[in-house]
């Protein structure tokens, strides 16, 4: 998360649930109204990408496609979901539970893994 903490990264689905496969990845929101920071940021750090488009359903009931960026680190598979800044207080909704998915900043993904005095 430190990474991409330039776009307030937020840990979100079944990793943050607890709920996670092994062959389910990280998913992260990221919030800038800039798509191209996020790519910029990715090869500042050499890390090779897929780029693809997901629909979100939101709670107003609209759906909007939102460009995601999919890589490896290791065996870990990650998705960055590139968010405008408005959406940071109505987050698109969970697929499973339909509950705007806001997720764990960094601090409190730190304090989950016991990191934090």
């Amino acid at each position: 998360m430190n990474a991409f903490a330039d776009f307030a990264p937020r840990l979100v689905g079944p990793v943050l649930s607890g709920s996670a496969l092994p062959t389910q990845g990280v998913r992260l929101h990221l919030f800038t109204d800039n798509t191209e920071d996020v790519v910029f940021a990715l090869l500042d750090r050499g890390i090779p990408w897929q780029e693809r488009e997901k629909v979100f359903r939101y709670g107003d009931g609209l759906r909007r496609t939102h460009p995601v960026f999919a890589f490896f680190a290791g065996d870990t598979a990650f998705e960055l979901v590139v968010l405008p800044v408005r959406v940071r207080r109505n987050p698109p909704l969970d697929a499973v539970d339909e509950r705007p998915e806001w997720g764990a900043g960094a601090s409190e993904v730190a304090h989950l893994l016991g990191d934090t005095p």
